[in-house]
Protein backbone atom coordinates (compact mmCIF):
# COMPACT_ATOMS: atom_id res chain seq x y z
CA UNK A 1 0.00 0.00 0.00
CA UNK A 2 1.39 3.40 -0.92
CA UNK A 3 2.10 5.71 2.11
CA UNK A 4 -0.02 8.46 1.94
CA UNK A 5 0.93 11.67 3.71
CA UNK A 6 -1.29 14.56 5.45
CA UNK A 7 -0.98 18.36 4.40
CA UNK A 8 -3.08 19.72 7.19
CA UNK A 9 -2.50 23.59 6.16
CA UNK A 10 -1.35 25.02 2.72
CA UNK A 11 -2.63 28.29 1.14
CA UNK A 12 -3.62 26.58 -2.05
CA UNK A 13 -5.11 29.93 -3.47
CA UNK A 14 -1.92 31.10 -3.59
CA UNK A 15 -0.50 28.42 -6.24
CA UNK A 16 -0.21 29.18 -9.57
CA UNK A 17 -3.03 27.29 -11.88
CA UNK A 18 0.15 24.82 -12.82
CA UNK A 19 1.30 23.95 -9.71
CA UNK A 20 -2.09 23.05 -8.18
CA UNK A 21 -3.07 21.30 -11.31
CA UNK A 22 0.92 19.44 -10.03
CA UNK A 23 -0.54 18.42 -6.70
CA UNK A 24 -4.55 17.96 -7.73
CA UNK A 25 -5.76 14.03 -7.67
CA UNK A 26 -2.46 12.59 -5.79
CA UNK A 27 -2.71 10.03 -4.42
CA UNK A 28 -0.25 9.81 -1.92
CA UNK A 29 -1.46 13.21 -0.09
CA UNK A 30 -4.21 14.66 1.32
CA UNK A 31 -4.48 18.60 1.10
CA UNK A 32 -6.65 20.94 3.96
CA UNK A 33 -6.78 24.78 1.91
CA UNK A 34 -6.86 26.84 4.28
CA UNK A 35 -8.04 30.42 3.86
CA UNK A 36 -7.79 34.43 4.14
CA UNK A 37 -10.74 35.88 3.08
CA UNK A 38 -13.54 35.73 1.12
CA UNK A 39 -11.92 35.72 -2.27
CA UNK A 40 -9.61 32.71 -1.42
CA UNK A 41 -12.37 30.66 0.40
CA UNK A 42 -14.17 30.85 -3.10
CA UNK A 43 -11.20 29.85 -5.01
CA UNK A 44 -10.52 26.89 -2.37
CA UNK A 45 -13.95 25.98 -2.46
CA UNK A 46 -13.45 26.12 -6.30
CA UNK A 47 -9.96 23.87 -5.76
CA UNK A 48 -11.98 20.87 -3.43
CA UNK A 49 -14.38 20.54 -6.01
CA UNK A 50 -12.20 19.78 -8.86
CA UNK A 51 -9.59 17.57 -6.66
CA UNK A 52 -10.52 14.73 -4.79
CA UNK A 53 -7.15 14.86 -2.47
CA UNK A 54 -8.37 18.40 -1.45
CA UNK A 55 -10.32 19.82 1.21
CA UNK A 56 -11.33 23.58 1.52
CA UNK A 57 -11.56 25.76 4.55
CA UNK A 58 -13.03 29.19 4.74
CA UNK A 59 -12.12 31.83 7.13
CA UNK A 60 -10.99 35.23 8.06
CA UNK A 61 -7.03 35.39 8.92
CA UNK A 62 -6.59 37.49 12.17
CA UNK A 63 -4.07 39.10 10.38
CA UNK A 64 -7.08 40.58 7.62
CA UNK A 65 -9.61 41.31 10.29
CA UNK A 66 -9.47 45.13 9.71
CA UNK A 67 -8.87 44.75 6.34
CA UNK A 68 -12.84 42.87 5.28
CA UNK A 69 -16.06 44.59 5.55
CA UNK A 70 -19.16 43.53 7.80
CA UNK A 71 -20.43 42.68 4.19
CA UNK A 72 -17.13 40.47 3.61
CA UNK A 73 -17.50 38.67 6.62
CA UNK A 74 -20.89 37.71 6.54
CA UNK A 75 -20.46 36.11 3.22
CA UNK A 76 -17.43 34.02 4.51
CA UNK A 77 -19.85 33.07 7.84
CA UNK A 78 -22.52 32.08 5.42
CA UNK A 79 -19.76 29.47 3.46
CA UNK A 80 -19.01 27.93 6.85
CA UNK A 81 -21.81 25.49 5.65
CA UNK A 82 -20.44 24.42 2.45
CA UNK A 83 -17.33 22.83 3.45
CA UNK A 84 -15.96 20.96 6.26
CA UNK A 85 -13.22 23.15 8.22
CA UNK A 86 -13.54 26.86 9.35
CA UNK A 87 -9.76 28.34 9.26
CA UNK A 88 -7.05 29.67 8.88
CA UNK A 89 -8.96 31.71 11.98
CA UNK A 90 -7.99 32.85 15.49
CA UNK A 91 -6.25 35.49 17.19
CA UNK A 92 -2.74 36.89 16.87
CA UNK A 93 -0.75 38.89 19.85
CA UNK A 94 2.47 38.67 18.07
CA UNK A 95 2.09 39.79 14.92
CA UNK A 96 -1.02 42.11 14.98
CA UNK A 97 -1.81 43.10 18.74
CA UNK A 98 -3.14 46.57 17.07
CA UNK A 99 -6.38 44.72 16.12
CA UNK A 100 -6.88 42.53 18.84
CA UNK A 101 -9.93 43.62 20.15
CA UNK A 102 -11.99 42.95 16.60
CA UNK A 103 -9.78 39.91 16.42
CA UNK A 104 -11.71 38.46 19.19
CA UNK A 105 -14.80 39.37 18.02
CA UNK A 106 -14.71 37.70 15.09
CA UNK A 107 -13.27 35.27 16.40
CA UNK A 108 -15.93 34.19 18.68
CA UNK A 109 -18.27 34.53 15.87
CA UNK A 110 -16.58 31.96 13.75
CA UNK A 111 -16.62 29.60 17.13
CA UNK A 112 -20.33 29.94 17.11
CA UNK A 113 -20.72 29.40 13.74
CA UNK A 114 -18.33 26.21 13.69
CA UNK A 115 -20.22 24.71 16.84
CA UNK A 116 -23.32 25.57 15.00
CA UNK A 117 -22.77 23.73 11.87
CA UNK A 118 -20.58 20.86 13.61
CA UNK A 119 -17.45 22.03 12.04
CA UNK A 120 -13.71 22.07 12.25
CA UNK A 121 -11.57 24.66 13.40
CA UNK A 122 -8.10 25.45 11.88
CA UNK A 123 -6.90 27.95 14.24
CA UNK A 124 -3.83 30.43 14.35
CA UNK A 125 -2.51 31.41 17.44
CA UNK A 126 0.92 32.98 17.21
CA UNK A 127 1.21 34.60 20.99
CA UNK A 128 -2.27 34.19 21.72
CA UNK A 129 -2.05 30.27 22.86
CA UNK A 130 -3.38 30.45 26.32
CA UNK A 131 -6.44 33.06 24.79
CA UNK A 132 -7.22 30.57 22.06
CA UNK A 133 -7.24 27.67 24.25
CA UNK A 134 -9.56 29.56 26.81
CA UNK A 135 -12.31 30.21 24.20
CA UNK A 136 -12.31 26.74 22.63
CA UNK A 137 -12.75 25.56 26.79
CA UNK A 138 -15.02 27.38 27.43
CA UNK A 139 -17.17 27.11 24.23
CA UNK A 140 -16.96 23.36 24.20
CA UNK A 141 -15.30 22.60 20.88
CA UNK A 142 -14.20 19.51 20.32
CA UNK A 143 -12.60 19.04 17.42
CA UNK A 144 -9.52 22.02 16.60
CA UNK A 145 -6.07 22.23 14.98
CA UNK A 146 -3.64 24.34 16.18
CA UNK A 147 -1.77 25.62 13.06
CA UNK A 148 2.38 25.54 13.70
CA UNK A 149 2.25 24.75 17.38
CA UNK A 150 5.37 26.36 18.74
CA UNK A 151 3.28 27.45 22.24
CA UNK A 152 4.25 26.76 25.62
CA UNK A 153 4.76 23.17 26.03
CA UNK A 154 2.92 22.52 29.71
CA UNK A 155 0.01 23.78 27.66
CA UNK A 156 0.52 20.21 25.32
CA UNK A 157 -1.26 18.02 28.05
CA UNK A 158 -4.51 20.15 27.98
CA UNK A 159 -4.34 20.30 24.10
CA UNK A 160 -4.40 16.31 24.22
CA UNK A 161 -6.99 16.35 27.23
CA UNK A 162 -9.46 18.40 24.95
CA UNK A 163 -8.87 16.08 22.36
CA UNK A 164 -7.07 18.92 19.55
CA UNK A 165 -4.54 18.61 17.29
CA UNK A 166 -1.23 20.27 16.99
CA UNK A 167 0.35 21.40 13.34
CA UNK A 168 3.63 19.65 13.16
CA UNK A 169 5.27 22.22 10.59
CA UNK A 170 7.90 21.51 8.33
CA UNK A 171 10.21 24.24 9.50
CA UNK A 172 10.94 21.91 12.28
CA UNK A 173 13.87 21.33 9.97
CA UNK A 174 14.77 24.91 10.65
CA UNK A 175 13.61 25.71 14.05
CA UNK A 176 14.74 24.23 17.17
CA UNK A 177 11.33 25.10 18.78
CA UNK A 178 9.25 23.12 16.57
CA UNK A 179 11.85 20.21 17.26
CA UNK A 180 11.42 20.74 21.13
CA UNK A 181 7.17 20.71 20.95
CA UNK A 182 7.62 17.42 19.06
CA UNK A 183 10.08 15.88 21.49
CA UNK A 184 7.12 16.44 24.03
CA UNK A 185 3.60 15.81 22.37
CA UNK A 186 2.06 12.36 21.92
CA UNK A 187 2.18 11.26 17.80
CA UNK A 188 -1.38 11.14 18.46
CA UNK A 189 -2.09 14.45 18.45
CA UNK A 190 0.12 15.43 15.74
CA UNK A 191 -0.90 16.37 12.09
CA UNK A 192 1.98 17.22 9.40
CA UNK A 193 1.48 20.58 7.80
CA UNK A 194 3.89 22.88 4.90
CA UNK A 195 1.95 26.04 5.45
CA UNK A 196 3.16 26.53 1.46
CA UNK A 197 3.56 28.49 -0.32
CA UNK A 198 5.94 30.68 2.56
CA UNK A 199 9.32 30.60 3.26
CA UNK A 200 10.66 30.54 6.22
CA UNK A 201 14.58 30.70 7.31
CA UNK A 202 15.47 30.21 3.59
CA UNK A 203 13.61 26.73 3.53
CA UNK A 204 10.75 26.76 0.93
CA UNK A 205 7.33 25.57 2.61
CA UNK A 206 6.08 22.96 0.57
CA UNK A 207 4.11 19.80 0.74
CA UNK A 208 7.09 17.82 -1.04
CA UNK A 209 9.16 18.06 2.27
CA UNK A 210 6.56 16.15 4.80
CA UNK A 211 8.08 12.78 3.51
CA UNK A 212 11.40 14.53 5.45
CA UNK A 213 9.63 15.78 8.22
CA UNK A 214 8.27 12.50 8.84
CA UNK A 215 11.59 11.24 9.01
CA UNK A 216 12.57 14.01 11.28
CA UNK A 217 9.79 12.95 13.52
CA UNK A 218 10.43 9.57 13.81
CA UNK A 219 14.17 9.89 14.75
CA UNK A 220 13.07 12.36 17.20
CA UNK A 221 10.33 10.03 18.84
CA UNK A 222 12.81 7.29 18.58
CA UNK A 223 10.51 4.99 16.17
CA UNK A 224 10.14 3.93 13.06
CA UNK A 225 9.61 6.19 9.81
CA UNK A 226 6.16 3.88 9.14
CA UNK A 227 4.66 4.60 12.79
CA UNK A 228 4.65 8.23 12.17
CA UNK A 229 3.05 7.84 8.78
CA UNK A 230 0.16 5.98 10.51
CA UNK A 231 -0.21 7.75 13.55
CA UNK A 232 -0.70 10.94 10.91
CA UNK A 233 -2.90 9.72 8.71
CA UNK A 234 -4.82 8.42 11.61
CA UNK A 235 -5.24 11.32 12.93
CA UNK A 236 -6.44 12.78 9.81
CA UNK A 237 -9.14 10.26 9.98
CA UNK A 238 -10.43 11.04 13.34
CA UNK A 239 -10.14 14.58 12.39
CA UNK A 240 -12.81 14.07 9.32
CA UNK A 241 -14.45 11.29 10.52
CA UNK A 242 -15.91 13.15 13.98
CA UNK A 243 -17.43 15.48 11.52
CA UNK A 244 -18.40 13.71 8.08
CA UNK A 245 -18.65 10.41 9.57
CA UNK A 246 -16.45 9.50 6.21
CA UNK A 247 -13.11 9.49 4.90
CA UNK A 248 -11.51 11.69 1.71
Amino acid sequence: MREKYVDSHIHLNEYSEERISSLCGRDDVVLIAVSEDLRSSLTNISIEKRCPNVRAAVGIHPWNVGKVSADELAKVLELVGSVGFVGEVGLDKRFTPETFDLQLKIFSEFVTRALSSRKALLLHAAGAWREVLEILSRSAVETAVIHWYTGPLEYLKNIEELGYFIGVNVALLRQPKMREVVKQAPLDIMLTESDGPYEYRGLRLEPELIPELIREIAVIKGVEIEEVVTAVYNNYLKLVGRWWGSNK
